[in-house]
């Protein structure tokens, strides 16, 4: 869900026992994603900390950098 759209539309999001991983580019804009989602309720809700960017160097290279 595009963060602009995210307060409109957090009631698609289950909650759950799953952690909700919100994520984009470099962990910027996903930090207010995951304030918007916890301030909508649900209980277990992380961003991810250097984005896809970071996630494509240290954990998988074969994420395309963008």
């Amino acid at each position: 869900i595009p963060l602009g759209e995210l307060v409109s539309r957090a009631q698609e999001v289950e909650p759950g026992e799953a952690l909700v991983v919100v994520y984009c580019h470099h962990g910027v804009r996903s930090l207010s994603g995951a304030a918007i989602l916890s301030a909508a309720g649900l209980p277990n809700v992380a961003s991810l900390a250097g984005g896809i960017d970071l996630w494509s160097l240290a954990i998988d290279p074969a994420v395309p950098r963008y």
